[in-house]
Protein backbone atom coordinates (compact mmCIF):
# COMPACT_ATOMS: atom_id res chain seq x y z
CA UNK A 1 0.00 0.00 0.00
CA UNK A 2 1.53 3.20 -1.10
CA UNK A 3 1.53 6.65 0.97
CA UNK A 4 -1.47 8.18 -1.40
CA UNK A 5 -3.53 5.14 -0.78
CA UNK A 6 -2.67 5.30 3.17
CA UNK A 7 -3.45 9.15 3.19
CA UNK A 8 -7.14 8.14 1.19
CA UNK A 9 -7.96 6.31 4.46
CA UNK A 10 -6.96 8.95 6.18
CA UNK A 11 -9.29 10.95 4.57
CA UNK A 12 -13.51 10.69 5.69
CA UNK A 13 -14.92 7.85 4.09
CA UNK A 14 -18.19 8.86 2.03
CA UNK A 15 -20.41 6.22 2.91
CA UNK A 16 -22.07 6.14 -0.51
CA UNK A 17 -18.98 5.24 -2.04
CA UNK A 18 -18.11 2.56 0.76
CA UNK A 19 -21.23 0.67 -0.40
CA UNK A 20 -20.57 1.28 -4.09
CA UNK A 21 -17.52 -0.51 -3.51
CA UNK A 22 -18.95 -3.29 -1.47
CA UNK A 23 -21.37 -3.49 -4.45
CA UNK A 24 -18.99 -3.79 -7.34
CA UNK A 25 -17.03 -6.80 -5.47
CA UNK A 26 -20.40 -8.36 -4.50
CA UNK A 27 -19.54 -11.35 -6.08
CA UNK A 28 -15.98 -12.08 -4.71
CA UNK A 29 -17.56 -11.31 -1.24
CA UNK A 30 -20.49 -13.87 -2.59
CA UNK A 31 -17.36 -16.52 -3.10
CA UNK A 32 -15.59 -15.89 0.20
CA UNK A 33 -18.66 -16.16 2.12
CA UNK A 34 -20.10 -19.54 0.94
CA UNK A 35 -16.06 -20.93 0.82
CA UNK A 36 -15.84 -20.26 4.59
CA UNK A 37 -19.37 -21.77 5.57
CA UNK A 38 -18.35 -24.71 3.40
CA UNK A 39 -15.69 -24.75 5.22
CA UNK A 40 -17.04 -25.04 8.57
CA UNK A 41 -20.01 -27.19 7.91
CA UNK A 42 -17.27 -29.64 6.44
CA UNK A 43 -15.01 -29.00 9.74
CA UNK A 44 -17.92 -29.62 11.69
CA UNK A 45 -18.92 -32.62 9.92
CA UNK A 46 -15.39 -34.12 10.74
CA UNK A 47 -15.30 -33.54 14.73
CA UNK A 48 -16.33 -36.34 16.81
CA UNK A 49 -19.01 -35.99 19.26
CA UNK A 50 -17.90 -36.15 22.30
CA UNK A 51 -19.98 -36.63 25.86
CA UNK A 52 -19.61 -35.47 29.57
CA UNK A 53 -20.68 -37.91 32.47
CA UNK A 54 -20.70 -35.61 35.55
CA UNK A 55 -21.37 -36.56 39.46
CA UNK A 56 -22.34 -34.40 42.36
CA UNK A 57 -20.68 -35.86 45.61
CA UNK A 58 -20.79 -34.24 49.34
CA UNK A 59 -18.16 -34.78 51.95
CA UNK A 60 -19.03 -38.28 53.76
CA UNK A 61 -18.98 -37.26 57.89
CA UNK A 62 -16.40 -39.64 58.02
CA UNK A 63 -13.68 -37.49 56.24
CA UNK A 64 -14.19 -35.09 59.54
CA UNK A 65 -13.58 -37.47 62.03
CA UNK A 66 -9.97 -38.59 61.43
CA UNK A 67 -8.75 -35.10 61.08
CA UNK A 68 -10.31 -34.07 63.96
CA UNK A 69 -8.88 -36.65 66.33
CA UNK A 70 -5.19 -36.30 64.58
CA UNK A 71 -5.07 -33.15 65.46
CA UNK A 72 -5.43 -33.62 69.22
CA UNK A 73 -3.08 -36.56 68.70
CA UNK A 74 -0.85 -34.15 67.07
CA UNK A 75 -0.59 -31.41 70.17
CA UNK A 76 -0.14 -34.72 72.42
CA UNK A 77 2.48 -35.75 70.26
CA UNK A 78 4.24 -32.78 70.39
CA UNK A 79 3.91 -32.24 74.35
CA UNK A 80 5.97 -35.62 73.91
CA UNK A 81 8.81 -33.72 71.85
CA UNK A 82 7.82 -35.46 68.69
CA UNK A 83 7.30 -33.38 65.32
CA UNK A 84 3.76 -34.22 63.53
CA UNK A 85 2.68 -32.04 60.35
CA UNK A 86 -0.74 -30.44 60.53
CA UNK A 87 -3.04 -29.34 57.68
CA UNK A 88 -5.84 -26.86 57.48
CA UNK A 89 -7.51 -28.52 54.66
CA UNK A 90 -10.14 -30.88 54.43
CA UNK A 91 -10.09 -34.30 53.48
CA UNK A 92 -12.18 -33.33 50.40
CA UNK A 93 -9.65 -30.65 49.25
CA UNK A 94 -7.26 -33.59 49.79
CA UNK A 95 -9.13 -35.95 48.10
CA UNK A 96 -9.58 -33.63 45.32
CA UNK A 97 -5.69 -32.54 44.73
CA UNK A 98 -4.96 -36.28 44.62
CA UNK A 99 -7.29 -37.12 41.86
CA UNK A 100 -5.18 -34.93 40.03
CA UNK A 101 -2.12 -36.45 41.03
CA UNK A 102 0.01 -38.20 38.80
CA UNK A 103 0.42 -40.57 41.82
CA UNK A 104 -3.33 -41.41 41.71
CA UNK A 105 -3.71 -41.95 38.07
CA UNK A 106 -0.78 -43.80 37.91
CA UNK A 107 -1.64 -46.00 40.19
CA UNK A 108 -5.05 -45.74 41.01
CA UNK A 109 -7.14 -44.79 37.70
CA UNK A 110 -4.98 -46.02 34.76
CA UNK A 111 -4.76 -49.72 36.08
CA UNK A 112 -8.69 -49.76 35.68
CA UNK A 113 -9.04 -48.50 32.56
CA UNK A 114 -7.67 -49.19 28.67
CA UNK A 115 -5.01 -46.99 27.54
CA UNK A 116 -6.07 -47.18 24.16
CA UNK A 117 -9.56 -45.85 24.73
CA UNK A 118 -8.01 -43.02 26.34
CA UNK A 119 -4.99 -42.36 23.84
CA UNK A 120 -6.34 -43.32 20.84
CA UNK A 121 -10.41 -43.91 20.90
CA UNK A 122 -11.31 -41.41 17.71
CA UNK A 123 -15.46 -42.03 17.49
CA UNK A 124 -17.89 -43.99 18.50
CA UNK A 125 -20.73 -46.20 17.43
CA UNK A 126 -23.88 -45.87 18.94
CA UNK A 127 -25.53 -48.61 17.47
CA UNK A 128 -22.79 -51.56 18.37
CA UNK A 129 -21.60 -49.33 21.55
CA UNK A 130 -17.83 -49.50 20.34
CA UNK A 131 -15.46 -47.29 19.88
CA UNK A 132 -13.33 -46.46 16.39
CA UNK A 133 -9.76 -46.16 16.81
CA UNK A 134 -7.35 -43.73 15.55
CA UNK A 135 -5.61 -46.71 13.04
CA UNK A 136 -2.23 -43.97 12.80
CA UNK A 137 -2.44 -44.84 16.87
CA UNK A 138 -3.70 -47.67 17.72
CA UNK A 139 -4.10 -50.98 15.45
CA UNK A 140 -7.74 -52.73 16.88
CA UNK A 141 -6.97 -55.65 14.89
CA UNK A 142 -3.49 -56.66 15.73
CA UNK A 143 -4.23 -54.51 18.95
CA UNK A 144 -0.50 -53.20 18.46
CA UNK A 145 0.76 -49.30 19.03
CA UNK A 146 1.13 -48.26 15.47
CA UNK A 147 2.07 -44.78 15.85
CA UNK A 148 5.35 -42.99 14.59
CA UNK A 149 7.61 -41.78 17.51
CA UNK A 150 11.19 -40.67 17.66
CA UNK A 151 13.30 -40.87 20.83
CA UNK A 152 12.37 -40.51 23.92
CA UNK A 153 8.50 -41.50 23.08
CA UNK A 154 7.65 -45.28 21.88
CA UNK A 155 5.11 -46.19 19.71
CA UNK A 156 3.07 -47.08 23.29
CA UNK A 157 2.59 -43.96 24.83
CA UNK A 158 3.83 -43.53 28.51
CA UNK A 159 2.36 -42.59 31.16
CA UNK A 160 3.10 -39.39 31.40
CA UNK A 161 1.60 -38.74 28.03
CA UNK A 162 -1.51 -40.35 29.10
CA UNK A 163 -1.41 -38.24 31.97
CA UNK A 164 -1.91 -35.02 29.87
CA UNK A 165 -5.14 -36.57 28.43
CA UNK A 166 -6.45 -37.41 31.07
CA UNK A 167 -5.82 -33.70 32.73
CA UNK A 168 -7.62 -32.53 29.48
CA UNK A 169 -11.06 -34.90 29.80
CA UNK A 170 -11.40 -34.34 33.70
CA UNK A 171 -13.02 -31.36 35.40
CA UNK A 172 -13.37 -31.19 38.99
CA UNK A 173 -14.35 -28.32 41.13
CA UNK A 174 -15.35 -27.60 44.81
CA UNK A 175 -18.33 -25.08 45.63
CA UNK A 176 -16.72 -23.68 48.59
CA UNK A 177 -20.68 -22.57 50.42
CA UNK A 178 -21.89 -26.11 49.93
CA UNK A 179 -18.73 -27.87 50.33
CA UNK A 180 -20.10 -30.10 46.87
CA UNK A 181 -17.83 -31.22 44.68
CA UNK A 182 -18.32 -32.20 40.83
CA UNK A 183 -16.61 -34.44 38.89
CA UNK A 184 -16.71 -34.59 35.34
CA UNK A 185 -15.01 -36.79 32.61
CA UNK A 186 -15.39 -35.83 29.00
CA UNK A 187 -14.76 -38.87 26.24
CA UNK A 188 -16.00 -39.88 22.89
CA UNK A 189 -18.00 -42.78 24.55
CA UNK A 190 -20.91 -41.77 27.01
CA UNK A 191 -20.75 -45.02 28.57
CA UNK A 192 -16.76 -44.89 29.34
CA UNK A 193 -17.47 -41.07 30.67
CA UNK A 194 -19.64 -42.74 33.35
CA UNK A 195 -17.67 -45.36 33.72
CA UNK A 196 -14.12 -43.71 34.20
CA UNK A 197 -16.34 -41.26 36.78
CA UNK A 198 -17.58 -44.22 39.06
CA UNK A 199 -13.74 -45.50 39.02
CA UNK A 200 -12.37 -42.49 40.17
CA UNK A 201 -14.99 -41.73 42.95
CA UNK A 202 -14.48 -45.64 44.15
CA UNK A 203 -10.73 -45.47 43.90
CA UNK A 204 -10.32 -41.76 45.17
CA UNK A 205 -12.46 -43.29 48.58
CA UNK A 206 -10.42 -46.80 48.87
CA UNK A 207 -7.08 -44.86 48.66
CA UNK A 208 -7.59 -42.45 51.21
CA UNK A 209 -9.53 -44.87 53.31
CA UNK A 210 -6.15 -47.24 52.99
CA UNK A 211 -4.04 -44.29 54.00
CA UNK A 212 -6.12 -43.34 57.08
CA UNK A 213 -6.12 -46.76 57.94
CA UNK A 214 -2.40 -47.03 57.71
CA UNK A 215 -2.44 -43.26 60.19
CA UNK A 216 -4.60 -44.57 62.53
CA UNK A 217 -2.86 -48.16 62.86
CA UNK A 218 0.65 -46.64 63.56
CA UNK A 219 -0.88 -43.88 66.15
CA UNK A 220 -2.90 -46.85 68.05
CA UNK A 221 0.84 -48.49 68.29
CA UNK A 222 2.64 -45.33 69.43
CA UNK A 223 -0.06 -44.64 72.20
CA UNK A 224 0.04 -48.12 73.50
CA UNK A 225 3.68 -47.55 73.49
CA UNK A 226 3.50 -44.41 75.38
CA UNK A 227 1.22 -46.26 77.75
CA UNK A 228 3.25 -47.87 78.55
CA UNK A 229 6.42 -45.61 79.28
CA UNK A 230 4.24 -43.02 80.76
CA UNK A 231 3.53 -42.88 84.74
CA UNK A 232 1.98 -39.58 84.87
CA UNK A 233 -1.79 -39.98 85.29
CA UNK A 234 -2.93 -36.74 83.45
CA UNK A 235 -1.13 -37.94 80.34
CA UNK A 236 -2.08 -41.41 80.87
CA UNK A 237 -5.63 -40.42 80.96
CA UNK A 238 -5.09 -38.10 77.97
CA UNK A 239 -3.35 -41.08 75.78
CA UNK A 240 -6.24 -43.71 77.08
CA UNK A 241 -8.51 -40.88 75.19
CA UNK A 242 -6.86 -40.58 72.31
CA UNK A 243 -6.67 -44.49 71.84
CA UNK A 244 -10.11 -44.83 71.83
CA UNK A 245 -10.40 -42.77 69.44
CA UNK A 246 -8.15 -43.98 67.33
CA UNK A 247 -9.84 -47.54 67.77
CA UNK A 248 -13.29 -45.49 66.45
CA UNK A 249 -11.56 -44.43 63.77
CA UNK A 250 -10.30 -47.38 62.48
CA UNK A 251 -13.48 -48.92 62.89
CA UNK A 252 -14.90 -46.20 60.96
CA UNK A 253 -12.52 -46.54 58.10
CA UNK A 254 -13.09 -50.64 57.82
CA UNK A 255 -16.83 -50.34 57.41
CA UNK A 256 -17.29 -47.37 55.29
CA UNK A 257 -16.59 -47.59 51.54
CA UNK A 258 -18.11 -43.91 50.90
CA UNK A 259 -15.41 -43.01 53.56
CA UNK A 260 -14.43 -39.29 51.92
CA UNK A 261 -17.29 -38.86 49.70
CA UNK A 262 -21.03 -40.02 49.14
CA UNK A 263 -22.79 -39.60 46.09
CA UNK A 264 -25.92 -36.98 45.39
CA UNK A 265 -26.10 -37.40 42.06
CA UNK A 266 -24.83 -40.56 40.54
CA UNK A 267 -22.78 -40.16 37.21
CA UNK A 268 -25.04 -41.87 34.07
CA UNK A 269 -24.35 -42.17 30.14
CA UNK A 270 -25.82 -39.04 28.89
CA UNK A 271 -27.51 -39.47 25.47
CA UNK A 272 -26.74 -35.87 24.46
CA UNK A 273 -23.40 -34.94 23.13
CA UNK A 274 -21.80 -32.16 25.31
CA UNK A 275 -19.37 -31.05 22.28
CA UNK A 276 -19.17 -29.78 19.21
CA UNK A 277 -21.51 -26.89 18.59
CA UNK A 278 -21.86 -27.46 15.14
CA UNK A 279 -24.36 -24.75 14.77
CA UNK A 280 -21.79 -22.20 16.51
CA UNK A 281 -18.89 -23.54 14.53
CA UNK A 282 -20.90 -22.86 11.38
CA UNK A 283 -22.06 -19.62 12.11
CA UNK A 284 -18.41 -18.38 13.33
CA UNK A 285 -16.98 -19.02 10.61
CA UNK A 286 -19.13 -17.80 8.23
CA UNK A 287 -19.21 -14.39 10.18
CA UNK A 288 -14.99 -14.54 9.59
CA UNK A 289 -15.23 -15.08 6.59
CA UNK A 290 -17.80 -12.35 5.59
CA UNK A 291 -15.60 -9.70 7.97
CA UNK A 292 -12.75 -11.02 5.99
CA UNK A 293 -14.76 -10.51 2.12
CA UNK A 294 -15.49 -7.12 3.27
CA UNK A 295 -12.35 -6.22 4.37
CA UNK A 296 -10.60 -7.69 1.13
CA UNK A 297 -13.54 -5.90 -1.26
CA UNK A 298 -12.49 -2.11 0.69
CA UNK A 299 -8.64 -2.50 0.04
CA UNK A 300 -9.44 -3.52 -3.50
CA UNK A 301 -11.89 -0.64 -4.02
CA UNK A 302 -9.58 2.15 -2.90
CA UNK A 303 -6.66 1.25 -3.94
CA UNK A 304 -8.11 1.19 -7.78
CA UNK A 305 -9.88 4.01 -6.70
CA UNK A 306 -6.47 6.05 -5.98
CA UNK A 307 -4.57 5.07 -9.29
CA UNK A 308 -7.01 7.61 -10.85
Amino acid sequence: MNSETINNFDDEIDLKDLILGLWKNKFLILFIVLFSASISVYYSLSLANTYTSKALLAPSDSEKSLSSKLSGYSALAGFAGISMPSSKASKATEAIERIKSYDFFVNQFLPNVQLKDLIAANDWQQNSNSIIYNNNIYNIKDNTWTREASFPKTSMPSNQEAYEVYKEILSISEDKKTSFVTISITHVSPFIAKDWVDIIITNINAHMREIDISIAENSIVFLKETLITTSLSDIRRAMAQLLQDQIQVLMLAEASQDYIFKRIVSPIAPEKKSAPSRALICILGTLIGFMISVLLSLYLHYSKKNKY
